[in-house]
């Protein structure tokens, strides 16, 4: 699951904020972008809706924010 090892990557890195698009915590394709370089219209459309969160979705984020301290 790449978009799980970036999601994991970025809550072990040094910064202060990790910010996880939802659309890589949902594992979603590229038909759910928000933009596209070179296209000037048609952005920030996209939606999700609670009933796409699974339990395992919200599992892994918790458990990352957990061991990588990122809870407030």
């Amino acid at each position: 699951d790449v978009h799980w090892n970036l999601i994991r990557a970025s809550s072990a890195s040094v910064a202060d904020t990790a910010v996880h698009p939802m659309q890589d915590i949902l594992g979603l394709g590229t038909e759910c972008r928000m933009n596209l370089p070179g296209k000037s219209e048609g952005y920030w459309e996209w939606r999700f809706d609670w009933s796409q969160v699974e339990p395992e979705h919200a599992s892994r984020l918790k458990h990352l924010t957990r061991i990588y301290g990122r809870s407030a």
